[in-house]
């Protein structure tokens, strides 16, 4: 049997030159694939062992031409530590093929497949072989130090990031973000852990549909990411197929490797942060598995820092509320109205207020009860809320009564929703079962807008005044602007809060 010539070996000795040189690995692989090609004058192709099985990275003069049924099933056979060997494809219509393994320790195997019977040469391809493997070597080791060193310092640039954000549900997008662009996963999650419920949440993901994590709840030491929490060691799986006892059939996920760590702040740990799915299907590492414990270091520090923002402005923003009504509180008012009054005057704008008092509280309390007193407040504050405008802002001034600031509103607009208002409380009690409860009740509100020289005082003092007179004229009625000498001293900044009328 005709046996091909094989080129002297200072040719293939510079071929594996040239590989070594190679910018990254997918250079390599094509300087490899081609100059074997040229110097065989043959076709050849060069495939790489995947999760999933081979995968063809490169192929030259034609290389197989299979499709992908028929390519898994003439590489099933290959063994990657197997020497060159002769590969049998005439029942496919591509005659006979050699395999050349190249064993490389750090990474994937690889094979390459020349088109012919070159068994003869075995002992030299063997030992080029060899040659190859240590070139691709040395290139892979040049992309493990580039990539330890970007990651290094991607994890560095996300952590001066995320320390300038203090929404948590922004710093959870970012760390999975960052997360999935280093590591070239496509899919990221970040749970955190919640001590009132003693369980995970999915707070963060990429590459995962929302509708399937939102309502994910995760005990510890069940699931991967309950075993990572509840031990605070990291999980780096290869391959789930190579786990006794984890079902592989119905896992939706592209490849069967993962990645998980526990994210740690000081001895507490707070979190996991999980990485499956790489995009080329290759499996993930020991050095992606240290990248991965880099980024939850610094998303630990984020997301700490981020929680303890959220929660001061969570009580910033509790301590403006009034208890009751879920309205703003009298001091929160008091500070608007100021804010208000200033942006009117540098924008020659206009400003209304309201101040809204309900008719017979003390007879109300007197009849039905403090509870149910609370409950007409509660009400009053709900239908505030939802007639005003969004930006208005609408709050309890004190015991029974209430104020609003309307920005840009003019004096029909603000009559117009003082109705609304007063309206809406009058017909509470027939409005359906919610407030049936109730009793009958009637609102009496005071609107004025503001004018020029106002200071915040003015304007409150002639919304009172109109209010005054509403109830003077008796009641659940609305009055707007009063010009005249004020007919009741002006609310002093300490009104009792448990004034009735």
């Amino acid at each position: 049997m005709f046996s091909p010539a094989i080129p002297p070996f200072q040719v293939l000795t510079s071929l594996a030159d040239a590989v070594a040189r190679g910018a990254d690995l997918p250079a390599a692989f094509d300087a490899l694939i081609t100059g074997f090609a040229r110097a065989l004058d043959t076709r050849a192709s060069l495939f790489q062992k995947v999760s999933r099985g081979w995968t063809l990275v490169t192929q030259v003069r034609g290389g197989l031409q299979l499709s992908v049924s028929d390519l898994h099933m003439a590489l099933g056979s290959i063994s990657p530590e197997d020497c060159t060997a002769v590969v049998d494809l005439r029942s496919i219509g591509e005659g006979l093929w050699t395999s050349v393994p190249l064993n490389d320790s750090g990474g994937p195997s690889i094979v390459v497949l020349i088109a012919g019977d070159w068994t003869a040469h075995r002992n030299a391809l063997d030992s080029f072989a060899v040659v190859l493997s240590f070139a691709l070597r040395s290139v892979r080791e040049r992309e493990i130090r580039r990539r330890v060193e970007r990651l290094s310092f991607d994890a560095y640039a996300m952590g001066r990031r995320l320390s300038r954000l203090g929404d948590l549900d922004i710093v959870g997008e970012r760390i999975v973000s960052q997360v999935s662009r280093s590591l070239k996963a496509e899919r990221v999650a970040l749970a955190l852990y919640r001590p009132e419920e003693d369980r995970l949440i999915v707070a963060a993901t990429h590459g995962y549909s929302a509708t399937v994590v939102k309502d994910v709840r995760i005990e510890p030491g069940a699931w991967v990411m309950g075993h990572v929490f509840a031990s605070g060691r990291p999980v780096l799986v290869p391959d789930t197929r190579q786990l006794t006892g984890m079902a592989v059939g119905s896992r939706e996920y592209r490849t069967f490797s993962f990645a998980a760590v526990p994210m740690f702040a000081g001895t507490e740990t707070v979190g996991v942060l999980t990485a499956t799915d790489k995009r080329d299907g290759s499996a993930f590492d020991a050095h992606d598995a240290a990248a991965l414990r880099t980024f939850s270091v610094s998303a630990s520090l984020a997301v700490v820092a981020a929680r303890s923002d959220t929660e001061v402005h969570r009580l910033s923003f509790a301590a403006t509320l009034d208890s009751l009504t879920g309205l703003f509180n009298r001091p929160y008012l008091d500070a608007r109205l100021h804010q208000e009054v200033e942006r009117a005057r540098r924008g020659s704008s206009s400003l209304t207020v309201l101040l809204a008092d309900i008719d017979d509280f003390k007879a109300i309390n007197d009849t039905y009860g403090h509870q149910t007193g609370d409950a007409v407040l509660r009400m009053v504050g709900t239908v505030l809320r939802s007639t005003v405008r969004v930006f208005d802002v609408c709050a309890r001034y004190g015991g029974d009564e209430f104020a609003i600031l309307m920005p840009t509103s003019d004096r029909s607009t603000a009559a117009a929703c003082a109705e609304r208002i007063r309206q809406h409380v009058s017909e509470s009690h027939d409005a359906g079962d919610d407030h049936q409860h109730l009793p009958p009740l009637t609102l009496s509100i005071g609107v004025a807008v503001i004018e020029s020289g106002d200071a915040p005082a003015d304007i409150i003092r002639r919304a009172d005044q109109c209010l005054y007179r509403a109830k003077g004229e008796g009641k659940n009625r609305v009055c707007v602007n009063l010009d005249v000498p004020s007919l009741r001293p002006a609310p002093m900044a300490g009104r009792d809060a448990n004034k009735q009328v």
